[in-house]
């Protein structure tokens, strides 16, 4: 097992499936929206699953992109890069994947409820970036700083840093808190991840690092993953 994690950028997964997709839920363990509860969270877009038409609106959307995207695809990929359309495993669980999409499960004062809101891109900053690393003095520990490279919410062109003074901890966990982290197979090109909590509950993030993260938080990546 390696001792220290190195640092991932990190943050509340989004659903991908039509009628969840760039939406999350907070539940309790019975399926009751948490959200209005969790303290000190700025409001946030409102969950709800989209109607047929709204699922419809996704396709057509999708349909539409991905076809405006072949060309650029094609052109990365005589290029040699890796660039290539993002690709999704199979369903898990659907109650979680479909018809609904929670990031947080946790019931009263159980740890999963004391992450920080910042992990919401839909809240934060629109420059701020959350990242994920476990120290060698065995402590899991959440970050944020601002990055000079984010030219707007959707749109960042590289060579970022970090503005001077702005880097601060927001959560800290002891390892032993942790009871494990699984890759989740319904996320784009396998991003999606969950770590499990001593007290039952849980959290679903995603990050370019989720591989990394999962194995040295202690699970393996399902031997069936389509990855």
């Amino acid at each position: 097992m390696v001792e220290e994690l190195g640092r991932y950028r990190a943050e509340f997964a989004t659903g991908t499936a039509a009628g969840v997709a760039k939406r999350r839920s907070y539940r309790d363990h019975e399926r009751n929206d948490i959200e209005p509860d969790l303290p000190g969270w700025p409001p946030g877009p409102a969950f709800a699953v989209r109607g047929f038409f709204g699922r419809l609106g996704q396709y057509v959307l999708g349909v539409v992109t991905g076809i405006l995207m072949l060309p650029l695809y094609i052109i990365a990929d005589a290029l040699g890069s890796p660039s290539s359309p993002a690709k999704r495993g199979k369903l898990e669980e659907r109650e979680n994947e479909v018809d609904d999409f929670p990031v947080i499960w946790a019931g009263v004062d159980e740890t999963a409820r004391t992450l920080p809101w910042q992990l919401d891109p839909s809240r934060r900053p629109w420059p701020m970036v959350t990242e994920i690393e476990l120290g060698s003095d065995g402590l899991v520990q959440i970050t944020a700083y601002t990055d000079t490279a984010r030219g707007s919410r959707f749109l960042s062109w590289g060579g970022g840093e970090r503005v001077p003074g702005s880097e601060v901890v927001l959560w800290t966990l002891p390892r032993n808190e942790i009871t494990g982290a699984e890759l989740k197979q319904f996320s784009m090109d396998g991003t999606d991840f969950t770590i499990s909590f001593q007290d039952g509950s849980w959290v679903r993030l995603t990050s370019n690092g989720a591989r990394e993260i999962v194995a040295l938080l202690g699970s393996q990546a399902p031997a069936d993953s389509a990855f």
